[in-house]
């Protein structure tokens, strides 16, 4: 049996067989959202200038992240809607990611669940990519250029940069000053408040953590989300999932008239001994965030269909992580917010050592973002304990490549510190390398899932 975090699990549901073209209905804000909303980019002409979007400035330590270039280049962009006859734009050496040909389905994973039980959540639908943006995603032309996201012209090289024309370096890993420090709360201690705590939710919380690392990226190149402001008290939102208080369940903090406050964190924090960043905005993430899709709140799921509570939470599948990610980058844009950036390349993938390497060089090299690998921890260096190593759904951020290296190697940040992993290759504030095919390995490994670009 898969080992258990509750005693150190992660239930990171594998998400479903194919990319799911659900209907979306309503468009309503979510309400006490840490961040103000604002009306989409309309990208309908030919030449749009990158450099005249404002800098972004961030409530965070001057070194944490680089600031936005500034440039007088143009770049070509489609108009949309996309054309799908036209001929795939793949550049002199580029081959699109398969998002289309992936077996249906999926492999049979032996005694283990399958991606569609896991990924059940029909509070939180996935809503519908549209095939013609999915086309230029693969073929690599949804470019983010200077806190703006762009659609590159059908003859522009994918692997060119779009300001110089410079191809992606074989190598880059993003600054992880500030977020190699984002380590998910404990199970248990004290919060920002000095208020006593017990929660097996937080040693579930690595799809919020993987996600509040992304989203620093792109608060630092658009000015949102606000990653590195977000505080305030949090709570499980099992009321929201029309499901009762777990008895027993999570022991947090009680306001004067005997409601549950939950606990309290904010942009860094001092608790664990030493400083943690963005467990207020990993909070968020796990119990607030709501796309318009939703029916309730948080990416992590807090009940079974049937309304039965779920304690310990079984943490946030692959398509959660699509959707609020969307969501969170387009700055709550009701409008267009569905296909900001992201979708998922699921395990079965024929081609997934391939896709993953295109798209964290695409991403990481060439747009500045990381990629989220929801895998099986039993591959990673960072979870290694011999014969006990566990097999555990879980989400890390890859935030670094070397293509060049022999073997070639992804750099990654792991949210679960030391608190929840006390293995011995796993320390608070680490940063992580690892072979590529290693990580392949890990997402088609037993209760791996896919990754998310």
């Amino acid at each position: 049996m898969i080992a258990s975090r509750s005693s150190r699990r992660r239930w990171l549901a594998a998400g479903c067989a194919a990319l799911l073209l659900v209907a979306l209905s309503g468009a309503a804000m979510i309400a006490g959202s840490p961040r103000a909303s604002s009306g989409p980019t309309v990208l309908g002409g030919t030449d749009i200038a990158v450099g005249d979007s404002p800098e972004a400035s961030l409530a965070a330590p001057a070194t944490s992240a680089p600031a936005t270039a500034s440039a007088t280049t143009s770049v070509t962009v489609l108009a949309v809607p996309i054309d799908p006859t036209a001929a795939p734009p793949t550049g002199p050496t580029f081959q699109p990611l398969d998002l289309f040909a992936t077996p249906s389905p999926p492999p049979a994973r032996g005694a283990q669940p399958t991606d569609p039980a896991f990924a059940a959540d029909p509070n939180r639908p996935m809503p519908a990519q549209s095939p013609e943006w999915l086309q230029a995603k693969a073929a690599g032309r949804v470019a983010l250029v200077h806190g703006r996201v762009l659609f590159l012209d059908p003859d522009a090289n994918p692997l060119a940069s779009p300001t110089t024309g410079d191809a992606i370096p074989a190598a880059r890993t993003l600054d992880t000053i500030w977020t190699r420090w984002v380590v998910e709360p404990p199970g248990s201690g004290t919060d920002e408040m000095g208020n006593r705590f017990s929660n097996l939710n937080y040693w579930n919380m690595c799809s919020p953590g993987a996600t509040t690392v992304a989203l620093y990226y792109w608060q630092a190149l658009t000015g949102h989300p606000n990653v590195t402001g977000t505080a305030g008290y949090f709570l499980e939102p099992y009321a929201a999932e029309a499901a009762a208080w777990p008895k027993p369940g999570p022991a947090v903090a009680m306001a004067a008239d005997g409601s549950r406050l939950g606990t309290y964190w904010s942009g860094s924090d001092t608790v664990s001994g030493f400083t943690a960043h963005g467990r207020g905005f990993l909070m968020y993430m796990a119990t607030q965030t709501q796309p318009p899709a939703w029916q309730t709140s948080g990416m992590v799921v807090y009940a079974r269909a049937d309304g039965t509570p779920l304690y310990p939470t079984r943490g946030g599948p692959r398509p959660n992580i699509v959707t609020a990610l969307n969501w969170e980058a387009s700055n709550n844009d009701p409008q267009n917010w569905i296909q900001t950036w992201y979708t998922s390349v699921i395990r079965p993938d024929p081609t997934l050592a391939r896709d993953l390497t295109v798209a964290v060089t695409l991403d990481v090299g060439r747009d500045g973002v990381p990629v989220i690998a929801a895998l099986d921890t039993f591959d990673l260096p960072n979870w290694q304990n011999g014969s006990a190593t566990p097999h555990i759904r879980h989400a890390v951020a890859i935030v670094g490549y070397d293509n060049a290296a022999s073997p070639p190697t992804f750099t990654y940040i792991d949210t679960c510190g030391r608190a929840c992993n006390n293995r011995g290759g796993n320390t608070n504030g680490q940063v992580h390398v690892i072979a590529q095919s290693q990580m392949v390995k890990a997402i088609q490994d037993t209760v791996g899932s896919g990754f998310v670009w």
